[in-house]
């Protein structure tokens, strides 16, 4: 098959004035201003949070969100308030424990959104958000987890809360644990002297092939059964800060789990981190599918049909290694790289296509242009030489 190419451009800069931001967290995409073209939003741990207006025609204007504080990254977009224009959900970094919402009232002047309080939960540093019917009952659901940095265990846990049909109470009410102390081994993690990782990431699909949709994260899959939560452990093999997506990547009719390592570098490993892919072999075991090793933090994922085969391919992408004293130093080891795995239809990825060398991005994402045609990447780098810049790939082939 063809390679798939991609043209990088540079369309806006967050210029977040507030030094002590460090890294750029924040990072998803939704059509802000409900004018049909996908918009993206972003900011550091403080300083500014913005939305990048997609105009149209390759044309990108920022906004002004607000002043923020101690952001974390995993925020999502979702029209809370029921008028046609999606809100902003986010959560605290290590050094605060809330959850709170933007408002996006579709008024675009420049004063600033009102930040509300969803969750207050005593655990530092939240990390990932999705919001789906995670129960299978109708009812949409915040999921978010919460590495409680600041409690002795460690470990990561796993709350959902329903989405109220009135968001403006505050907090909201419902917040249930699904699980807690959930973490793996890490005895290179510096920051934790229990020696262990907080488990990472979030997905839904049905990954059982009961015809209803489980909750992934980290290394286990989580149903609601018989009004309580059940925990199923697919791997016992470390895969520690996770990036999941949720696919049928083999064409056998029946969804896989996807994992890459989004932090391994970062959390001590030099070696770097491992992509890999999961299949039920229906007797309660899962078969473990390695397609490469030793990347620089592939902090960004999705399965989609990038090389026009047909198949679902993986895009990932790496934030690249910095000193890990200094946030905003150049790349050490070698240039990080955007990377699609094609897919033979049976699972095999043995070609890989680098699509970009020299620029990490963190939390990068596919988007549909209004042609409908293409996927193009968007996306931002996490620290490095062009920090606070906004990068969208567009599709060449």
């Amino acid at each position: 098959m063809p390679r798939p190419v991609f043209q990088k451009r540079i369309i806006g800069e967050l210029i977040n004035a507030d030094s002590s931001g460090k890294m750029n967290t924040l990072g998803c995409v939704a059509d802000i201003n409900s004018d049909g073209r996908p918009d993206y939003v972003t900011c550091g741990r403080n300083g500014t949070m913005a939305w990048f207006e997609n105009k149209g025609d390759g044309e990108w204007a920022k906004h002004h969100i607000a002043r923020v504080a101690s952001q974390e990254c995993g925020g999502c977009a979702f029209d809370l308030t029921g008028n046609g224009f999606p809100d902003i959900i986010n959560g605290s970094d290590a050094s605060e424990d809330e959850m709170n919402w933007w408002e996006n009232t579709g008024d675009f002047s420049s004063r600033e959104w009102t930040r509300r309080v969803i969750a207050k939960t005593g655990r530092n540093q939240m990390h990932d958000t999705m919001i789906g019917e995670i129960k299978n009952d109708g009812i949409k659901y915040l999921a978010f987890t919460n590495q409680g940095t600041n409690v002795p265990d460690g470990g990561t846990t796993i709350y959902c809360i329903p989405i109220p049909a009135d968001p403006y109470q505050s907090p909201w009410p419902g917040l249930e644990i699904i699980a807690e102390g959930k973490h793996l081994p890490n005895s290179r993690h510096t920051w934790n002297s229990a020696g262990v990782q907080p488990e990472e990431g979030l997905a839904l699909g049905d990954v059982d092939h009961d015809g209803k949709d489980e909750l992934v994260c980290g290394t286990s899959y989580y149903k609601w059964v018989d009004g309580k939560w059940k925990a199923v452990r697919f791997t016992d093999r470390n895969y520690i800060t996770c990036k999941i997506a949720v696919a049928d990547i083999d064409n056998d009719g029946k969804n896989e789990i996807i994992l890459s390592e989004g932090d391994a570098y970062i959390y001590g490993h030099d070696e770097g981190c491992k992509l890999a892919w999961f299949k039920d072999t229906g007797s309660g075991d899962w078969a473990e599918h390695i397609i490469d090793t030793g990347l620089l933090d592939a902090h960004s994922l999705a399965a989609a049909d990038l090389c026009g085969n047909g198949n679902l391919d993986l895009f990932v992408g790496e934030i690249g290694a910095v000193e890990r004293s200094c946030d905003c130093e150049d790349y050490i080891i070698r240039p990080p790289r955007l990377m699609v795995y094609e897919n033979n239809g049976h699972g095999y990825f043995s070609t890989r296509h680098i699509i970009d060398e020299g620029t990490g991005t963190h939390e990068a994402v596919l988007i549909v242009p209004t042609d409908g045609r293409t996927l193009d990447i968007i996306g931002k780098p996490l620290h490095g030489p062009e920090q606070w810049k906004v990068h969208r790939w567009f599709r060449e082939r």
